[in-house]
């Protein structure tokens, strides 16, 4: 996820500020810091979990909006016979999943029910099944597994009553600026 950056520049601060603090203090010396940190350790860890705290969650539409765009780039690599561009996509896309059901996953769009749960229930079948459609390097496989993932997104919206939010295959590539032809091979 994205907050990697953020918790590596809080974790330098703290060290940082930890340590000009104890030194300060006279306290920063080889011998009065634990050989394992524990302590330090500790307390680092309350305040990366602190500050991740103050981390708003992304909004889920934009979340969803990133689904879109790897759906359709999987479908215009598939289709090109891209396959190395489409597994990417589709990977891309598990890992966009799994970012949604750590960030939103209690999301009030689903509730009584966790968009934890049912997102993954719903479709991680069909994501796999996209997966080995591309191993084969099958594009009738890929096509129909491609369908079940649409079909797939599209009941997972059903649960969450937006089933007026209908994902089909592309008709025009929703941004044109990525080459879905694969290389030519010597």
């Amino acid at each position: 996820m994205k907050q990697r950056p953020l918790i590596g520049v809080a974790l330098g601060l703290c060290m940082a500020a930890g340590c000009s603090v104890a030194l300060l203090a006279g306290g920063c010396t080889p011998s009065t810091v634990s050989s394992d940190g524990s302590p330090e350790v500790t307390a680092l860890k309350a305040e990366i979990a602190r500050l991740e705290q103050r981390i708003p969650a992304p909004e889920l539409g934009q979340q969803m909006l990133e689904l879109q765009i790897r759906h359709d780039r999987l479908w215009w690599a598939g289709e090109a016979g891209n396959w190395n561009l489409a597994y990417y996509m589709v990977s891309e896309l598990g890992e966009a999943l799994r970012g949604i059901e750590a960030t939103n996953g209690n999301a009030p769009e689903l509730q009584p029910e966790k968009l934890s749960e049912v997102m993954p229930a719903i479709m991680d079948p069909a994501v796999r099944s996209v997966q080995e459609a591309l191993a084969k390097k099958d594009k009738a496989a890929f096509a129909s597994a491609y369908d079940r993932l649409s079909a797939s997104c599209n009941a997972c919206h059903a649960t969450a009553g937006v089933e007026f939010l209908h994902i089909q295959r592309p008709q025009t590539p929703l941004l044109d600026n990525l080459r879905y032809a694969p290389d030519a091979t010597p």
